[in-house]
């Protein structure tokens, strides 16, 4: 059953998404995860040709004109499969993209590519471990090597990295195969590879410079959406959980019979409906409305990854382990956890962000 918040337009987009990720299981995931690229070709181009990437790009550059909350309900849809693409990453890039360039037209050409179908990587370390400093009519990057989800597989690396000594982010598109690019062994079955710095973004490549604050801004709105794939799987793991303590019996009744694991069920059904509700709220509010507060984005980002992982784990207890061997689809769902909250950065980091924001700053009061 799908939210009762959803529009009509979005109950149509679960349904067919739910639809079309009917091939994904336990044995399709395993495969998958074992294989060079990590995902089907053919899979991506039927997936592309869908538009979920770009639903909410403008048509002039072939996208639907869609909302950001639409291609939140497709990644919702990805998420509750544990399937794993350059959708999410794609997804989020020409998010930033779209937003930073505003009514400019400079990465119109990268976004008609996605519509196409090709993929993107997002370079945008959350805790600072990149930068860019000028470098004659370029800038040059340097910082700390990272780790990016499918930078090896993408055409493209959209990064969004702050300019050394000033309040500006550069926010530039580079080829992937003029870049340091070591692939990396992943906690889940999203694939990484780790970008070392020293390439040099030329005058020539698709660029802006953008205060720090408006980057910011955009990269929140992006980040909802892998906020979408951590509420997906939560509903998962649950639906999966429910299912399991009615046909697991013990003692002559279902597990779910017994008062400890309703008040697991009961505790993990609260820390979904607290990923799905900060996260719908935060994709229903436009940017700019004064109800809305500054950090309700990296709330909701935040509250989803805590959320995915407090849920995994009990539902790994609940289902007295078999839940972290490979036999059963919830071993992907209790790693992707972790992984999707380690690729927000550091947890306490973003505590420290959301309390100047909320608290010390007071930016749009409290909820």
């Amino acid at each position: 059953m799908k939210h009762p918040d959803y529009t009509d337009d979005e109950t149509a987009l679960a349904d067919s998404a739910e639809g079309w990720l009917k091939f994904v299981d336990n044995g399709y995931l395993n495969k998958q995860e074992q294989t060079d690229n990590g995902y089907e070709e053919q899979r991506w181009s039927e997936l592309t040709d869908l538009g979920w990437a770009s639903i909410a790009l403008p048509e002039r550059v072939g996208g639907a004109a869609g909302t950001l909350a639409q291609v939140g309900v497709a990644l919702r849809e990805c998420g509750r499969a544990g399937y794993a693409t350059p959708l999410l990453s794609t997804a989020r890039a020409v998010t930033l993209l779209d937003l930073v360039q505003g009514r400019d037209t400079v990465f119109d050409g990268v976004l008609r590519g996605v519509v196409a179908g090709n993929a993107l990587a997002l370079v945008a370390p959350p805790d600072g471990q990149l930068g860019v400093r000028p470098d004659g009519d370029g800038y040059l990057l340097e910082g700390r090597a990272s780790t990016v989800e499918w930078l090896a597989q993408a055409d493209s690396a959209v990064f969004a990295v702050p300019v050394a000594n000033t309040d500006e982010v550069l926010v530039a598109v580079l080829q992937t195969g003029g870049l340091d690019i070591t692939p990396v062994p992943s906690i889940d079955n999203e694939l990484q590879a780790t970008l070392t710095p020293g390439a040099r973004v030329g005058a020539d490549v698709p660029a802006v410079v953008v205060p720090a604050a408006a980057a910011a801004r955009a990269l929140g709105r992006a980040d909802l959406l892998r906020a979408s794939s951590m509420v997906g799987g939560c509903e998962a793991v649950l639906d999966l959980t429910a299912k399991y303590a009615l046909e697991r019996h013990q003692f002559g009744q279902p597990i779910g019979a017994f008062q400890a694991v309703r008040q697991h069920l009961g505790r993990m059904s609260m820390a979904l409906d607290a990923a799905r509700l900060s996260t719908n709220e935060a994709l229903s509010l436009e940017p700019e409305s004064p109800a809305r507060p500054a950090a309700m984005d990296a709330v909701a980002l935040f509250v989803a990854g805590r959320s995915y992982v407090e849920v995994a784990l009990t539902a790994a207890q609940l289902h007295g382990g078999i839940g972290t061997t490979v036999d059963h689809v919830l071993h992907h769902h209790y790693r992707r956890a972790k992984g999707m909250q380690l690729r927000s950065g550091r947890p306490a980091n973003r505590l420290r962000e959301i309390h100047r924001s909320l608290v010390v700053r007071g930016d749009g009061g409290l909820w």
